[in-house]
């Protein structure tokens, strides 16, 4: 007999299975039948919108690769998400945007659709698309961010606005272009096609820049390691003051000494055990109920 599936992987936008460079999929983990309802963990990885990081990546789905496991161990069904990257056909902004919203919206699409009994079946009935928890990490953590803007003005009875845990975002894309993030430094530019040095370029920085977007509309946690050489702490540490100006009851912001980019997406590190799951609990506990921040400290 057959052993069952681990994931599903699950096409979503024009193409679908037929995308010659597999790039636009949901990776569907589900919870156990007996935990169902705990929630749904939806996780964008980084890698500076490169093609080379991804999931099934020779870098650990560009870093988050134990998140999924350690969600799934305390009654969360786990969602990764491929998207199309810069050098994609049609990805860069805003084609990249528009597949990460696609993809959140088809998780939503797939609790409504009439489903066979089965395992295929069980696993999509383990979504809670009312408590959504979207993480995103470095590029990731801007995408998750401007999603959680586009989620919660469309929020609703069966759709509540996400819960978001944005570690490390690329969260002001100016002030990214400015700085010159990135190894090359030129991550920025190439995602988005242009400098924001002409009133076009800058009015569709304005368009993709989650600090354009504030105010916050939805819970947010933001964690970040001042040892960070990849994202700047300065760059993270500025949006983090401006979001919770802008609404402090939603925003949470940890900062972890000695941290590094990898350390805050690493479920086995202290930054991650220590810092960041108390205070992503404390949300859970509010928006999910107690029984959900209970499993999530498990």
């Amino acid at each position: 007999m057959a052993a069952s599936p681990a994931f599903w992987d699950v096409a979503y936008g024009p193409g679908g299975s037929s995308d010659p460079e597999n790039s636009r999929f949901l990776r569907l983990h589900p919870a156990p039948v007996e935990q169902h309802g705990t929630g749904t963990v939806v996780v964008l990885h980084g890698g500076y919108w490169k093609n080379k990081f991804g999931l099934d990546d020779a870098y650990g789905n560009a870093g988050t690769i134990s998140l999924g496991p350690f969600f799934l161990a305390r009654g969360f069904s786990v969602v990764e998400v491929e998207y199309r990257r810069r050098d994609h056909e049609g990805g860069g902004w805003p084609g990249t945007n528009e597949d990460v919203l696609m993809a959140l919206r088809r998780i939503a699409e797939l609790k409504t659709e009439g489903l066979e009994d089965g395992e295929y079946g069980a696993a999509v009935r383990s979504l809670r698309p009312d408590r959504l928890m979207l993480i995103g990490h470095s590029a990731g953590g801007c995408l998750a961010l401007w999603a959680a803007h586009h989620l919660a003005a469309e929020s609703g009875a069966e759709r509540a606005a996400p819960l978001v845990l944005a570690a490390a975002p690329v969260a002001d894309l100016v002030k990214g272009f400015e700085m010159k993030v990135s190894d090359e430094g030129d991550a920025v530019e190439l995602y988005m096609k242009q400098p924001p040095t002409s009133d076009v370029g800058l009015e569709e920085y304005r368009k993709a820049s989650p600090a354009a977007l504030l105010p916050v509309t939805f819970p947010l946690l933001l964690a970040y390691g001042d040892a960070d050489a990849d994202v700047p702490p300065l760059l993270v540490r500025s949006y983090a003051e401006q979001a919770k100006a802008s609404a402090p009851e939603m925003v949470t912001t940890v900062e972890i000494p000695g941290a590094d980019h990898f350390h805050i997406v690493n479920a086995e590190s202290e930054a991650w055990r220590q810092a960041i799951v108390p205070a992503l609990a404390k949300l859970v506990g509010v928006h999910f109920g107690a029984d959900a921040a209970a499993s999530l400290m498990s």
